[in-house]
């Protein structure tokens, strides 16, 4: 036993019965953790404006304060970044989580050291019982993969960029042996340059662990390792990293001086190459004892090609309801992709499924919702977001204690994110309306839709009106809409830059197909005067109620 798994014993053991003791009572915990958040915020800008320090109940908050997204912190965030402090809360604000928004300019989340600490809780009680399931875990080291700590700064010299970056970065000390990759190789930019020192610095490792929110990374860095496996070997061997690659010097620096030509490594990579005709997970790393990743909504699709590349006995536990605005669920076993909610750290309110188009919802506290009915989520974090629309449909799938263990069943309309893109339904608007200079008229845009595949894409289906026009000027069309939506949504950038999301490809469908569609759906109960359909629709199956004349897709492009 080492000393990860002696401190997480001891301190994880009194953590997880501390938590068990207050998911017997949720209500009570929820109330003394809101009273708390308002009484220490009751000073900040919007304390002050909405009475914080006047507030005792969960009923008077939700008098008090409107149920709101992001346009509402948002002036709040903005006074922020231009230096005044104390807008949401009373904590200093760390970083600002970007993250895509409905528009070209990210959301700023705000990270303070109480949110962070709140989310590493979160994270140190996941790990307490992942590790007390499977304790070799950390005989190893885990391989995670993040995001850059740092994009940018505003006004006032706060930086910007990536949480995960920044929890990886200012883990505590006795942490960071743990971990394979040190943080410098995840500010790389050239993605290929990124995945190949990933890989060539992990299969030199006894890798016993792998942690990351989106399964598609983990299968991204798997068919990686296939293309890099005799660069990989020759560098082990030689203890170099390929001169021929763009790493900054000082990546490069730290990188190598950890590296010594390793021949005994090379040669068991060599007989695995041999054996199975390709490098595998499963063969270069065989004390692997779990897999950590999200296993819910579109992403659990990834799953099923697990199998082509680890052992079926490999476990795989969901990483948990979270985003950047809130660590929202716990996992606390293999089973299904369900976690306990955080109620220690975070104050929710639900709407259920059926309620959310009221004018008038009702909000629902943890004590009051149903095992296996569905709810949109509005936490209210430490972090200074207030009764906050994520925008999120999860289920609840039953409960710990009295504590609801809610699963995430996808984003909410007019959303879709098969990899973290989060694409809007107002991007895809605005992208097509740019269309329309290459192409103004003859067409109606019907839908955008995800597609499954490797990589996953969206397809857009286009009905022709007047004749059929060339496909090369369908491929122009798609390619300012693509142009569009990289421009205006930064993630949806980033997953094509890092590969993770193919080009885009237009399906034509057969003349009077949208008509076909609409009268169905009318004979089935749609309304005819209100007849809408969303332009950005999630669904994978969408697609298949068109019959398809042809398909004409992007160019596979950097």
């Amino acid at each position: 036993m080492n000393l990860i798994q002696i401190i997480l014993g001891v301190t994880g053991f009194r953590q997880a019965r501390a938590f068990d003791q207050r998911c017997r009572n949720p209500r009570q915990t929820q109330e003394d953790l809101l009273r708390r958040i308002l009484e220490v915020n009751a000073a900040s800008a919007v304390g002050k404006e909405f009475g914080f320090g006047k507030i005792r109940t969960i009923e008077e908050f939700q008098n008090t304060m409107p149920a709101s997204c992001y346009a509402f912190h948002e002036p709040y965030i903005q006074l922020e970044a231009r230096g005044e402090k104390y807008q949401l809360t009373r904590d200093k604000v760390s970083l600002f989580a970007t993250t895509s928004g409905t528009t070209g300019t990210p959301k700023y989340i705000p990270i303070t050291p109480t949110s962070r600490r709140d989310k590493s809780t979160a994270m140190r009680l996941w790990l307490y019982h992942a590790a007390t399931t499977h304790p070799g875990m950390f005989d190893g080291q885990l391989l995670a993969v993040v995001s850059p700590e740092i994009e940018g700064y505003t006004e006032s010299g706060i930086p910007y960029g990536a949480e995960s970056g920044h929890a990886y970065r200012n883990m505590p000390s006795i942490m960071r042996g743990v971990y394979a990759i040190p943080y410098e190789v995840f500010a790389i930019r050239d993605y290929e340059t990124k995945y190949y020192t990933i890989l060539r610095i992990a299969a030199e490792k006894n890798i016993t662990s792998i942690g990351t929110c989106n399964p598609s990374t983990i299968l991204l860095l798997c068919r990686k390792l296939r293309k890099y496996e005799s660069r990989i070997i020759r560098d082990i061997h030689d203890g170099t990293l390929d001169k021929n690659l763009d790493v900054p010097d000082e990546a490069r620096g730290v990188i190598e001086k950890d590296l010594s030509a390793n021949p005994v490594r090379a040669a068991f990579l060599e007989d695995c190459l041999a054996r199975s005709g390709t490098l595998l997970p499963r063969d270069i790393w065989p004390h692997l004892a779990m897999i950590g990743c999200w296993k819910g909504g579109s992403v659990g699709l990834y799953l099923r090609d697990f199998p082509d590349f680890f052992s079926p006995e490999t476990p795989v536990r969901d990483w948990g309801y979270l985003a950047s605005e809130v660590r929202g669920s716990i996992p606390l076993n293999d089973e299904g992709c369900g976690g306990v909610l955080s109620i220690e750290t975070n104050f929710f309110e639900f709407v259920a499924e059926e309620d959310a188009e009221s004018s008038q919802p009702t909000f629902l506290t943890v004590d009051q919702i149903e095992e296996g009915r569905q709810y949109f989520v509005y936490p209210t974090t430490t972090g200074g977001l207030y009764r906050y629309d994520m925008n999120d449909l999860v289920r609840v799938s039953g409960f710990h204690e009295a504590t609801p263990v809610i699963e995430f069943i996808q984003k909410g309309k007019g959303v879709s994110s098969l990899t973290g893109e989060k694409l809007y339904e107002s991007q895809v608007c605005q992208a097509v309306q740019l269309g329309t200079s290459v192409i103004p008229a003859g067409y109606e845009f019907i839908v955008a839709c995800p597609k499954w595949g490797d990589p996953p894409r969206y397809l857009f289906l286009v009905e022709e009106s007047e004749g059929s026009f060339p496909d090369a000027q369908w491929k122009d069309w798609i390619a300012t809409v693509e142009n569009s939506l990289r421009g205006e949504n930064e993630e949806y950038d980033i997953k094509r830059k890092s590969l993770r999301l193919g080009s885009p490809i237009v399906l034509v469908v057969e003349p009077g197909e949208l008509m076909r569609y609409r009268a169905q759906r009318v004979a089935e109960g749609a309304p005819d005067g209100q007849f809408k359909m969303l332009k950005l629709n999630p669904d994978l199956e969408f697609p298949k109620q068109f019959r398809i004349q042809r398909e004409i897709p992007l160019p596979e492009q950097r």
